[in-house]
């Protein structure tokens, strides 16, 4: 079965409905939403609505600070996580706004699917810890993370797609074949996804994987889909609360 991973949405209506479609199209049973549903983005209510297909959604660190608050937060992360407390509060009808509520009370922190772990962050801190790229050269913390982890655990938060392996590499998805990674049974491996809403490894393109678990013949194809960033970036500029820097962001890829 193919299932489509998504990550770090961020409020991003457009984006994500292109990966939606895109992962139809690729014949998608199921889809795991790995958290940041909301957060930055203008449309996070939207958002929540359409997650609700998901066979599973996660808690990132944006829908923590949402219910139990940003107080470690940056001033421009903070001010567009409060507007958007307040905003799925007030938008739409009861029923609407209680629906939303719900998804997000009962988000999981984990999910384990046989020996695929997923997580928002990491399976060590699974909704703030940062694992960059750089982090290869910290053994003593790749180590631990890599002990947590069965056989091959997907996460997002950073924003930057890739695979990091226990011997210390990281591999972005351009340098694979066919920007595939083919799953070694003897390999452990920690794949992020990228961000469908936000990515920041200078490609503007939403980022998303699919998981095709067809035994003997595992892989993790990673996609970019094309979208109408500039209907995203208009509405972060219309909105008083969401800081002018969160449209250039999608712009520039970073």
């Amino acid at each position: 079965m193919i299932q489509g991973l998504i990550s770090d949405i961020h409020g991003n209506l457009a984006a994500l409905k292109a990966v939606i479609a895109d992962m139809e199209n690729s014949g998608a049973k199921r889809i795991i939403c790995l958290g940041d549903v909301v957060g930055y983005g203008p449309f996070p209510g939207e958002c929540l609505d359409l997650v609700q297909r998901c066979g599973a959604v996660l808690m990132g660190n944006h829908e923590e600070a949402l219910l139990y608050g940003a107080d470690n937060f940056n001033p421009r992360a903070r001010r567009a996580i409060d507007w958007t407390r307040e905003h799925i509060k007030h938008d739409g009808g009861p029923e609407v706004v209680a629906r939303r509520e719900a998804v997000l009370k009962n988000l999981k922190i984990q999910a384990k699917t046989g020996n695929f772990l997923f997580a928002h962050a990491s399976p060590r801190q699974p909704t703030r810890e940062y694992v960059m790229p750089r982090d290869v050269r910290n053994v003593g913390k790749m180590q631990e993370i890599f002990s947590l982890i069965p056989h091959i655990c997907f996460v997002g938060h950073t924003h930057v797609p890739g695979v990091f392996l226990e011997d210390l590499t990281f591999t972005r998805p351009g340098e694979l074949f066919a920007n595939t990674y083919f799953i070694d049974q003897g390999e452990k491996a920690l794949i992020n996804i990228g961000s469908v809403g936000q990515p920041r490894d200078g490609d503007i393109r939403a980022s998303y994987v699919l998981l095709d678990d067809e035994p003997g013949n595992q892989r993790v194809i990673f996609r970019r889909v094309e979208y109408d960033l500039e209907e995203t970036a208009r509405a972060i500029e219309a909105n008083s609360m969401l800081d002018n820097h969160l449209a250039e962001r999608l712009r520039h890829g970073r």
